[in-house]
């Protein structure tokens, strides 16, 4: 009797072991496949947006998306489009066209994050841009700039969203739907730079008498950053060249590249300086609002032109 139940426990223990070991080979399976997803997501992730979306449709047409704040900032693209057609989604009008022979949807957003973010989420929807740039003023936090330059976007990130103390607004990384963190930095898409630096070369950019002499603006690249007020202070201009390393700001384009990166479309923010974003800064606003307009718009148009002569060059070869 003795030796039948060490018999039986002989033959449970093999059973046993031959389940822990598959169990065993199956969880280390299950791991290295886990690890193996966790590379290939990494590796999407490091793709920037236009890499991403040449996997997803390698074929797809370019249409190019412009948004910008104010009317006076998108009236020169609008009367550039032919033949027009204009959409209206929730009160927000949206004017498809061509550019030359670019297929490009222009818009109006109005001021502010909410607004901007709202009208950069409405265009992604309904129109499916292969790219969004977003084009106006803003003010220049670089002391060398002066009314007139151009800042071309490399990043942007927003300066407003984090903890307020009584020591100060600590700045956070903003959060995804689905309360990830987001880089505290969108970078912008490098194609879009290096075009709308060689943009900056061709562009028809008014000359501007500012301090009684009249200059030719210049074609900057740096950081800009956004917030929902209207930078006139020294001090504050000052903390944000000093934290983030700002060349410009303004109060829409880190919204509209939150969403951007999100949904992974490239885009580019491209800045006019209106003012110095100190205490001059109201004056210096009404006065050189117009031609800074002007000469952002310019040279989005030279770049929209630059961007569909490399398409067809890209098709021809």
């Amino acid at each position: 009797m003795n030796k039948l139940v060490i018999l039986v426990s002989k033959i449970n223990f093999v059973i046993l072991f031959g389940i822990f070991s598959l169990i065993s080979l199956e969880s280390i399976a299950q791991t290295a496949s886990d690890i193996e997803a966790t590379k290939e997501e990494s590796k999407k992730n490091k793709l920037s947006a236009r890499q991403k979306q040449a996997l997803k449709n390698p074929n797809r047409k370019p249409f190019t998306g412009v948004i910008g704040a104010m009317q006076v900032e998108v009236d020169l693209f609008k009367l550039k489009v032919h033949p027009k057609r204009d959409t209206v989604i929730m009160g927000i009008t949206f004017t498809v066209g061509k550019m030359r022979t670019r297929d490009v949807v222009v818009v109006k957003s109005g001021i502010g994050k909410v607004n901007s973010a709202m009208t950069a989420a409405l265009l992604l929807e309904h129109f499916n841009p292969s790219e969004v740039i977003f084009t106006g003023i803003a003010g220049g936090i670089d002391s060398s700039f002066l009314p007139g330059d151009i800042v071309v976007g490399d990043r942007a990130a927003q300066h407003d969203f984090g903890q307020l103390t009584t020591e100060g607004i600590t700045v956070w990384q903003t959060f995804d739907y689905d309360e990830t963190s987001n880089p505290l930095f969108f970078p912008c898409d490098s194609l879009l730079i290096k075009k709308s630096q060689e943009a900056g070369e061709k562009a028809r950019i008014k000359f501007i008498r500012t301090y009684d002499a009249k200059r030719k603006p210049t074609i900057n690249t740096g950081t800009i950053v956004t917030g929902d007020v209207f930078v006139a202070s020294t001090q504050f201009k000052n903390r944000l060249e000093k934290e983030f390393e700002a060349k410009a700001v303004e109060m829409e384009g880190g919204a509209v590249a939150q969403i951007c990166y999100q949904q992974d479309v490239p885009f580019v923010i491209i800045r006019s300086i209106s003012d110095t974003a100190d205490e001059n800064a109201a004056k210096l606003y009404k006065k050189f609002l117009k031609v800074a307009s002007f000469n952002a718009a310019h040279l989005v148009s030279e770049l929209i032109f630059l961007l569909e002569k490399e398409s067809k060059n890209r098709v021809n070869n």
